[in-house]
C-alpha cells in the first residue's frame, strides 16, 4: 500500500502542475485581453472628452461671437453713429420654405433681430447685387414661438408681405424663394441702386446693407462660402468715406494726399482707411487723423474709386471702420479678385480700377480732365474741366459730317457725342471730347478708326480725346442738354 501511494502521488503532482500551468495561461491572455479592452476604452473616452471639449470650445467660441455682434450692434444703434432711420436690422440666415405664412403670399425668414422690430410697420429689404425693395412686417413671432407686436435683440421669425419684390420670369429662376438667405431686413433707407453706378449718397446714408453684414460676419464670414461672397458683392455696390490732405493750388493745379494706416498684423503695409459712414470718418478725423497736422477732407469713393486708388504701389489693400465698431480688412489680392468680377465689369466697366481717373469719373487722360472737373469726389484745389457744345464753324460743321458719315459704316457705335472741354483757368487749351456708346470690347478699335476721320479737321482745335460713354460721369460731368452727333437710335 505504501509502494503504491508513493507511486500514485507524482502522478497527481503532475496533473495539478498542469492544470496550475493551464489556468496560469489563459489568466495571461485573458489578462492582455482585458488591458487592452481597457486601453480601448480609454481612448474612446478620451476621444468623447476632446469632442466635448472641441464642442465646448466651438461653442464659446460662437457665444462669444455672438457676445461681440450684439455689441456692436448697440455701438451702432444706441451710439451717435446710427445710420438715419435705422432703429433695427436682421440678417436673413433662414429662409424656411416648410413654415406656411399666417397670410397668403407673404415670406418668412429667421434671424437674430438687432434693435427692435415692430409689427406693422414699412421696411426694406436688401438683397442681390444692390437690390432695394420696401416690404411690410406682418407678423412676428419671438424666440418662444409666440406671436409679439414689437421683439428686441433676440432672435425671430418675421412674416413679411412680398411688397415691390419682382415675380420671378419663370419657375426655375426662384420663384419660390423671392428672399435669398442672407438678405437684409432693416428700416435704414439707404441708396442703393444699380442705375446709379457710383451709389452716390450711400455713405451719407450710413450703407446700412454693409453695416448689417459685417456685424454678422464673425458669425457666418469664415464657414459660409454665400455668406463671403454676399459681403463681398455688397461691398462692391456701397460707397465708403475716406480722409486726404489737400495742397494748396500751383499752378491750378491742386495735389491730393490719401491718408494711410499700418495694422499690427502687417506692420510694413500701409492700408487705405475707408469708412461706412461720415460719422465714423469725422469721430476719426478728430481723434486720429487731425493729430497728424494738415487739412484733411472727406472723400466719397465707389468701390472702383476705392479699389484704383488701394491698388497702386503705396498701398496693401484699405481697412474699412479702422478703429471700429466694426473692421475689415481687404488685401490687394482680394481686390485683384474682386475687381475681375462679372459684377465689377457689369457696374464700373473692366479696367476702371487700373486707373484712377477713370475710376473717378474721367477720361483716363489726366491732362485733359484732372478727375474730370471733380466728377469723382470732391478736390478742392484741383483745375476743372468746362465742357460746352462745339460752335457751328465751318471748320466743325466739316467735321461733323466726316464723322457721321464713318458712324454709319461702324455697326457697333450706338451713340456718339463730340464736345469741347478746356481747364477752366485756361480757356484757350481746348480739345474735342469724343464720347463713344458702344460695347467696351470695341472701344479701342472704335477709336483707331476715327483718328483718320477727323485728323484732316484739326486745325483750330488740335487736340482730341476719347471716351466710353458708360463711364462718363453723369449728370455732373456731362450736362443733360448735351445733344448726339450721331444715333443708330430714336432719340
Amino acid at each position: 500500500m505504501g509502494l503504491f501511494g508513493k507511486k500514485k502521488k507524482p502522478e497527481i503532482q503532475n496533473e495539478e502542475s498542469s492544470a496550475e500551468n493551464t489556468t496560469s495561461s489563459i489568466s495571461d491572455e485573458m489578462k492582455v485581453i482585458l488591458e487592452a479592452r481597457e486601453e480601448a476604452q480609454q481612448e474612446k473616452e478620451a476621444k468623447a472628452i476632446e469632442r466635448q471639449q472641441a464642442q465646448e470650445e466651438a461653442g464659446k467660441a460662437l457665444d462669444q461671437k455672438e457676445k461681440d455682434a450684439g455689441t456692436a450692434a448697440a455701438n451702432i444703434l444706441e451710439g451717435h453713429i446710427t445710420p438715419e432711420g435705422m432703429t433695427f436690422f436682421m440678417v436673413s440666415d433662414e429662409v424656411p420654405m416648410t413654415s406656411a405664412p399666417e397670410i397668403e403670399g407673404d415670406i418668412i425668414i429667421r434671424g437674430n433681430v438687432r434693435g427692435t422690430i415692430k409689427a406693422g410697420t414699412e421696411v426694406f429689404l436688401y438683397q442681390g447685387r444692390g437690390d432695394r425693395y420696401t416690404v411690410k412686417v406682418e407678423k412676428i413671432r419671438n424666440e418662444s414661438r409666440e406671436f409679439v407686436d414689437e421683439a428686441s435683440n433676440e432672435r425671430c421669425e418675421i412674416e413679411i408681405s412680398r411688397g415691390d419684390i419682382p415675380e420671378a420670369a419663370n419657375p426655375d429662376e426662384g420663384a419660390s424663394t423671392p428672399v435669398q438667405r442672407f438678405a437684409v431686413l432693416t428700416d435704414a433707407k439707404g441708396i442703393e441702386d444699380m442705375s446709379d453706378p457710383a451709389c452716390k449718397g450711400m455713405a451719407v446714408a450710413g450703407n446700412p446693407r454693409t453695416i448689417a453684414m459685417l456685424t454678422e460676419y464673425g458669425r457666418f464670414g469664415s464657414e459660409e462660402p454665400v455668406y463671403f461672397g454676399t459681403t463681398m458683392d455688397c461691398i462692391m455696390t456701397s460707397e465708403f468715406v475716406t480722409l486726404a490732405k489737400v495742397s494748396p493750388a500751383k499752378n491750378g493745379k491742386g495735389q491730393v494726399g490719401f491718408s494711410s494706416i499700418k495694422t499690427k498684423k502687417d506692420p510694413d503695409k500701409n492700408y487705405l482707411p475707408v469708412f461706412t459712414d461720415t460719422k465714423i470718418a469725422a469721430i476719426a478725423q478728430k481723434s486720429a487723423f487731425g493729430k497728424q497736422g494738415g487739412t484733411t477732407q472727406f472723400f466719397m469713393l465707389s468701390f472702383a474709386q476705392l479699389a484704383a486708388i488701394a491698388r497702386d504701389n503705396h498701398y496693401g489693400g484699405f481697412i474699412i471702420n479702422p478703429f471700429g465698431p466694426l473692421t475689415m480688412t481687404i488685401d490687394k489680392d482680394l481686390i485683384d479678385k474682386m475687381v475681375g468680377t462679372h459684377l465689377f465689369a457689369e457696374r464700373f466697366g473692366a479696367g476702371a480700377a487700373d486707373n484712377a481717373s477713370l475710376a473717378l469719373g474721367g477720361t483716363g487722360n489726366k491732362s485733359l480732365d484732372n478727375f474730370m472737373a471733380n466728377g469723382g469726389p470732391n478736390m478742392p484745389g484741383m483745375q476743372r474741366i468746362v465742357f460746352r457744345n462745339p460752335v457751328n464753324t465751318p471748320e466743325f460743321l466739316a467735321l461733323e459730317k466726316a464723322v457721321k458719315t464713318h458712324c454709319g459704316t461702324r455697326p457697333h457705335i450706338v451713340k456718339l457725342l463730340i464736345l469741347l472741354a478746356n481747364p477752366e483757368n485756361d480757356p484757350k487749351d481746348v480739345s474735342y471730347l469724343f464720347v463713344i456708346d458702344c460695347k467696351e470690347e470695341f472701344f479701342d478699335a472704335e477709336v483707331k478708326g476715327i483718328l483718320p476721320v477727323i485728323k484732316p479737321f484739326g486745325k483750330s482745335i488740335k487736340k482730341a480725346q476719347f471716351q466710353l460713354f458708360e463711364k462718363m460721369p453723369r449728370p455732373e460731368g456731362v450736362n443733360a442738354n448735351f445733344k448726339w452727333l450721331y444715333s443708330k437710335l430714336p432719340m
